[in-house]
């Protein structure tokens, strides 16, 4: 939503609603307080409503962003990952050295009693 289309809208509240109020002074002077309340309810409401639809029309923008610079997806992130570890590869090719490693034997709850009764003795 366009900041200039919420301003007017407010303007034009504001201005209706002082338009009423002084006619509301004229006519029946003792309904200005309860008008008056009215009308600072809805005015809040309306700048409350502006604030989130440009909020909410800016994240909109934000996204689109996010999915044109992407294409929707993360191929071209994968793709530059992949690049960056062939260059990695080529000149630093310990780096995808393959390490093994030595599973540790899965110890019972016997066994540490049988190692701890014969530690005692």
């Amino acid at each position: 939503m366009n900041k200039t289309v919420i301003f007017i809208t407010f303007v034009a509240l504001a201005a209706i609603g002082l338009a009423g109020t002084v006619l509301l002074l004229i006519v029946r002077p003792e309904s200005v307080s309860s008008f008056t309340t009215l009308l600072i309810t809805v005015l809040g409401l309306a700048t409350t409503a502006a604030g989130t639809f440009y909020a909410l029309g800016k994240q909109g923008q934000e996204l689109q962003t996010i999915k044109r610079n992407t294409n929707g997806t993360l191929t071209a992130k994968d793709n530059e990952i992949a690049t960056l570890r062939a260059a990695l590869a080529e000149h630093a090719p310990e780096a995808f050295r393959k390490v093994e490693t030595v599973s540790t034997p899965l110890v019972t709850r016997a066994q540490l009693r049988e190692d701890r009764s014969i530690a005692d003795d």
